[in-house]
């Protein structure tokens, strides 16, 4: 098994558990054995498990030993092993705002992303794909003819919100989605605080619009 098969399994064998993510990306790091992690995955062997990883490769795929990895990414708390993606995954090597905000922001989000993006010079806008700000900054950046980015808390066969379906279709044609999840994985809570990391490491700055002072959006400022 190659490293990054391995890291593949690894990561749909621990439910992308964040504390055995970080322990192997440690090892990998130190240029450790690996015959540990190799060990505990052979526990995790189950059918169910065998049938998550072949439909899991059969989505493209990165993961952390690759190449088009984003080294800003590897900089973060515990970035994630394996990315899913559909799209351009070149638009990971390009200069990116990272644009985040209250899922209930209020026309002036909408009005400020309008008038502010296509002043801006050429790069990526990434966002998360809620509703709110997020719909917002991927609907203007497509209006100002700016490429865009959706890292979304779910596999990349599902949709949250329902009402984004279209707009995901459309990024994934002419932008990027990724996610750590992998297929048929559902949106939980948790998930959305933790693609938020996600989206600081791939921007090389983050601008909130509307935000309460303990929001999501505030904890992907301060990564």
């Amino acid at each position: 098994m190659t490293l990054r098969n391995f890291l593949l399994a690894w990561h749909i064998a621990t439910r992308q558990n964040p504390r055995m993510a970080v322990a192997l990306e440690q090892a990998i790091r130190g240029k450790d054995d690996l015959a540990p992690f190799q060990e505990e995955l052979k526990k995790r062997l189950t059918d169910q498990f065998s049938q998550q990883l072949i439909a899991a490769k059969h989505v493209p795929f990165m993961t952390y030993v690759d190449t088009a990895y984003p080294p800003r990414l590897r900089e973060i708390p515990q970035p994630p092993l394996v990315l899913f993606y559909r799209g351009q995954l070149g638009l990971l090597n390009q200069l990116t705002l990272g644009i985040v905000g209250s899922r209930r922001a209020t026309g002036y989000s909408a009005t400020a992303l309008a008038q502010l993006l296509p002043q801006l010079p050429s790069m990526v806008i990434a966002s998360g794909l809620a509703a709110g700000a997020d719909a917002m900054a991927h609907e203007a950046a497509l209006s100002a003819r700016l490429p865009t980015i959706a890292v979304i808390a779910n596999g990349l066969d599902q949709v949250y919100p329902a009402k984004n379906r279209d707009l995901q279709v459309q990024i994934a044609h002419v932008g990027l989605v990724l996610s750590e999840y992998p297929p048929a994985t559902g949106p939980q809570r948790f998930q959305f605080v933790a693609r938020n990391r996600i989206i600081a490491g791939i921007a090389h700055g983050v601008m909130v619009t509307e935000a309460e002072m303990k929001s999501g959006s505030l904890i992907t400022a301060n990564y």
